[in-house]
């Protein structure tokens, strides 16, 4: 994928990014997905080690080679701050599945954090900090009946 942008004047197209990611975790594409990182990329999420891009590729070859539901994804960025050829991107994401049946379940909610640098192939993600989030939140605004 080619996010072009000339670094200092445009930010990168956020909406192609994470819709490029979408749709190669769709269709099973490890090699799409991973030409939104860079080479030296690091993951990062509480309770695990850091990742590499190689660890992310060996993920991502792992999970679409096993049997079962796997999440299909949506996301609302937040937002989204460039200065030069940096840009980070702050929005959460949601993953759900329907286990095979007609009821969804949400299996998985994350604010993520994404440092993008521009470069010779475009806008590519260099770090990643994801945060996990419950799946049902509790609803605060909900009294206690006693």
């Amino acid at each position: 994928m080619k996010n072009k942008a000339k670094p200092g004047f445009d930010g990168p197209n956020v909406k192609e990014i994470f819709d490029t990611w979408i749709s190669g975790y769709a269709k099973e594409d490890a090699e799409q997905i991973m030409s939104l990182y860079e080479k030296g990329c690091i993951y990062s999420e509480p309770c695990y080690p850091h990742q590499t891009y190689e660890d992310l590729e060996a993920w991502f070859e792992f999970d679409f080679s096993r049997s079962g539901p796997r999440p299909t994804w949506k996301y609302e960025i937040e937002s989204i701050d460039v200065g030069g050829d940096l840009a980070v991107v702050v929005s959460r994401w949601t993953g759900f599945t329907d286990y095979g049946t007609k009821v969804e379940a949400v299996v998985r909610r994350l604010r993520s954090i994404d440092f993008l640098r521009a470069g010779a192939n475009g806008w590519t993600i260099f770090r990643t900090l994801n945060d996990p989030e419950p799946c049902n939140p509790p609803d605060l605004k909900k009294k206690k009946r006693r």
